[in-house]
């Protein structure tokens, strides 16, 4: 995928959850990468595994 049709699928999922152009344009975008590498790596546990 090439880095313009990667920022435009953020932009456009930001978009459909209410954010404003301004909103996405003076984000940190660097942490909001690392918070969704975060969120792809980490493991979901189900309550049920925890006992």
């Amino acid at each position: 995928m090439a880095p313009q049709d990667f920022i435009d699928e953020i932009y456009l999922a930001l978009l459909e959850q209410g954010w404003s152009l301004n909103d996405i344009d003076t984000m940190d975008i660097l942490y909001y990468l690392r918070l969704l590498k975060r969120k792809m790596t980490s493991k979901q546990i189900y309550i049920d595994e925890i006992f």
